[in-house]
């Protein structure tokens, strides 16, 4: 019967909370406002038996906001609310008793006090628990003989209307005070294990996470061509890749045609981590499609677009994804010192032997894929090099990285400049100086996007 009165009364609170404090806070406000409703109805009726009219009066209050607080349970008044009405009628209720004892402080006193200020902090949390503890104090003051022996709070109030100390005066606020603090030590250690337990399993779901990502990583890596395989035929060549996550957006690409061609690519995807490296994986394969199909550098970017497009169900209308890529491709003769070159919003950055100026050929300002139209043209550009000269491509991954002493990226112009700076230096040291300066640079601060740099000397 009394749980079926508690779940008629709180049991829609209950259910609609996870929080164990909030839970704790239900049960016990319900929990109290039942017992004092329980305590109050024989008391009364003691105290009207007995005459003590002046302690009636404010018994029969108690009961009238002991109901209230039963209708607001059925309400959605907050519990806060009920708190706070709960408190007020207690401090009203402790004030008039001790006027109604002439300011006699005693021990059952005392403890009714004492389980109120628990009552708030647990409840109504510190601000009211202070104000409490200030409340209770005025009300001991107000006790203590001033003049003639006599209190403040001294009523006056005739002797046949004192009550007599009573055990179970004692007993109840005794074994009240002993409850909430149970309840408070219970439900620590509750929500201590909970979180434990939260955290175990964030835990648990952290390294399978993890472990995911480093299995994709392994599919990424086996995706992108050996850099020996690179170096063994460009043995003056680096790549510098340094991803943001575990796995990237940016992927390199390399392969040789049967013309003895060589074509290298710097490929920047639409995002970073998983989702880039996803799409790094659908433009690879669908870039070595493209090269298998021609051996103009322009019509393998335009091929490759139409693929992309093709393979996400692109079109040109706003609901279409808007994945994609920006890349620079190469294609180089080592024998004749030519380079093809075609790009997607990724230029060839070209320093000339013995010159001190970086030659920029641009590229189609447009992506690969995206809302980009499919019969979009890319211009091809073909360079003539001697030896000596040196190609870069790269992603915008190191111009944008953040740091310095102004927390401010490194930008394009001062990327130009340090490659400038670092001609006289070998390609093994140059990917080294570059390595060492991204990290200086950033000294600390996340890195933003994934990093990508080749260099090739001829």
């Amino acid at each position: 019967m009394m749980k079926g009165i508690k779940e008629y009364f709180i049991g829609y609170r209950l259910n609609k909370t996870e929080d164990v404090f909030e839970k704790a806070k239900i049960n016990l406000v319900y929990n109290f406002t039942l017992f004092m409703s329980l305590l109050a109805i024989p008391f009364i009726i003691q105290l009207y038996i007995n005459g003590f009219w002046y302690h009636l009066s404010i018994n029969i209050f108690e009961i009238l906001v002991l109901t209230i607080i039963f209708i607001l349970f059925k309400t959605n008044t907050s519990l806060k609310y009920i708190g706070v009405l709960f408190v007020i009628m207690d401090c009203i209720m402790s004030a008039g008793s001790l006027l109604f004892q002439n300011g006699y402080f005693e021990i059952q006193a005392g403890l009714w006090s004492m389980l109120l200020i628990i009552y708030a902090f647990f409840v109504l949390g510190k601000k009211w628990g202070f104000t409490i503890v200030l409340f209770i104090t005025l009300l001991y003051i107000g006790c203590i003989p001033i003049e003639n022996g006599l209190s403040i709070l001294n009523f006056g109030v005739p002797q046949n209307q004192i009550l007599p100390t009573e055990s179970l005066f004692i007993i109840f606020p005794f074994l009240l005070n002993i409850y909430i603090i149970t309840v408070f030590i219970n439900t620590s250690i509750t929500a201590e294990n909970l979180m434990r337990e939260q955290k175990r399993k964030l835990e648990a779901q952290k390294n399978e996470i993890l472990s995911s990502i480093n299995y994709a990583k392994r599919i990424q890596q086996a995706k992108l061509p050996e850099k020996k395989d690179i170096y063994s035929l460009l043995p003056n060549s680096f790549i510098l890749f340094k991803p943001k996550d575990i796995v990237s957006g940016d992927f390199y690409f390399f392969q040789m045609n049967t013309e003895k061609s060589i074509y290298i690519a710097a490929a920047d995807c639409t995002g970073h981590g998983v989702p880039g490296a996803i799409m790094s994986m659908i433009g690879s394969e669908k870039l070595e499609y493209a090269i298998l199909q021609n051996t103009d550098t322009s019509e393998i970017l335009k091929i490759l677009n139409n693929t992309i497009k093709t393979s996400l169900k692109q079109s040109s209308n706003n609901e279409s994804t808007r994945d994609g890529m920006d890349i620079a491709l190469c294609c180089i003769d080592t024998e004749n010192r030519i380079v093809k070159f075609a790009g997607a919003n990724r230029p060839l950055w070209i320093i000339r032997k013995n010159q001190n100026t970086l030659e920029e050929i641009k590229a189609t300002k447009k992506a690969i894929g995206g809302f980009t139209v499919n019969d979009q043209h890319f211009i091809s550009h073909e360079i003539k090099l001697e030896k000596g000269d040196t190609l870069y491509i790269h992603t915008d991954g190191f111009a944008d990285t953040f740091g310095g002493q102004k927390n401010k990226k490194i930008t394009t112009k001062k990327f130009k400049d340090i490659l400038l700076h670092i001609q006289s230096k070998t390609m093994h040291e140059q990917e080294k100086y570059l390595d060492d300066y991204v990290e200086d640079w950033k000294s600390g601060t996340e890195q933003v996007d994934d990093i990508l740099v080749i260099g090739i000397r001829l």
